[in-house]
């Protein structure tokens, strides 16, 4: 008959496997604890694996398009807050040319009108958004849209006016012929070659680098709405020929009648861009609320694949509580048995 020798050696460290393996599971439960979710996804899903991952990738792309929509949105509010603005300049200074009246100093009213006016609508059309595009460039969001007009050298759409009424009446602005402009030889100059200036090519050559499409933008899957509104529009064209008409005929020596004629045009056409902002506004408060319906419908979306979500991922918090309860008494009650196994001594026994 064979007899097994043990040991106090042998016995220690018998239980060191068991130790061990609670150690390693304690640690997963701390995780678990800590996380709220499953150490080990792919173990504990098996072949539930692919549909949570599905849900994750689903709500990973609604996430993106609300956050995207978040600083479309901002975009939209800083443009929108710029077109108020410029709508209500333009509606006062359309209503003080409609009550003008040539006489002393006015001439000096209507450039400084003109001037200050121009240099809102170049600064408020060059806007920009705290992520460092521009509100009103269209699709070419990295270049300023507006040129200064009072940029020195002259700058090329000052150069065209420039060049434009020299070509129309054979001598400068600063002649002192242009006292015997007439009222129709002006509004004939205003309404061709001057005009000429901010319709296409010329705007676009000289005073626009802005893009004449419209940003349009992802909203939720599968959806797409136009999200800005172009310094090359309608709108911004009209304010400037108002304005810049103000700007530089405004006091340059016109007789009573020109002087008339000049602040009836200017008037008509800054009504007219008044208007253009109007219809801007109405776009861009549309697609304001689209985006608002989109990121409520996502909303809802992300509320129901966050919940399949957590029903897979999720651990039960009272269940790995009495877990870790339950395996460190183990534990501890192992390191006491050990201790005491290590303390034995054979020469304690012996007579």
């Amino acid at each position: 008959m064979n007899i097994s020798s043990v040991s106090t050696s042998y016995l220690a460290t018998a239980m060191l496997p068991g130790v061990q393996q609670t150690q390693a599971q304690l640690a997963t439960l701390e995780i678990e604890a800590a996380s709220g979710q499953y150490a080990d996804l792919g173990l504990q899903l098996g072949s539930n694996s692919g549909y949570e991952l599905s849900l994750r990738t689903q709500n990973g792309a609604l996430e993106a398009l609300t956050a995207a929509n978040g600083l479309t949105q901002t975009n939209l509010s800083i443009a929108q807050s710029a077109l108020k603005t410029l709508q209500g300049s333009a509606a006062k200074s359309a209503q003080t040319l409609v009550t003008y009246t040539t006489g002393d100093n006015s001439a000096a009213t209507l450039q400084t009108l003109g001037q200050s006016q121009l240099q809102q609508l170049i600064s408020l059309g060059n806007t920009s958004s705290a992520a460092g595009g521009y509100v009103f460039a269209g699709q070419n969001t990295s270049v300023a849209p507006l040129n200064d007009y009072f940029a020195q050298p002259t700058s090329n759409p000052k150069a065209a006016v420039d060049n434009a009424f020299m070509s129309y009446f054979g001598f400068s602005t600063s002649s002192w012929q242009t006292a015997n402009i007439t009222a129709s030889q002006l509004q004939g100059f205003l309404s061709g070659p001057f005009a000429t200036q901010f319709g296409a090519p010329q705007w676009q050559l000289n005073s626009s680098n802005a893009s004449s499409t419209n940003m349009s933008s992802q909203i939720s899957p599968g959806a797409y709405a136009e999200t800005s509104t172009s310094a090359d529009g309608v709108a911004f064209r009209q304010l400037a020929q108002g304005y810049t008409m103000l700007s530089e005929f405004g006091d340059i020596g016109l007789n009573m009648g020109a002087q008339q004629a000049l602040a009836t045009s200017a008037a008509s056409v800054i009504n007219a861009g008044a208007s253009s902002l109007i219809g801007a506004q109405a776009a861009l408060g549309a697609a304001q609320d689209q985006i608002a319906q989109a990121n409520s419908a996502m909303s809802d979306q992300m509320t129901w694949l966050q919940t399949g979500i957590s029903q897979l991922d999720d651990i039960d918090p009272a269940k790995i509580a009495t877990q870790l309860s339950t395996l460190s008494t183990q534990l501890q009650t192992a390191y006491q048995l050990t201790a005491q196994i290590s303390k034995l001594n054979l020469a304690q026994y012996l007579p």
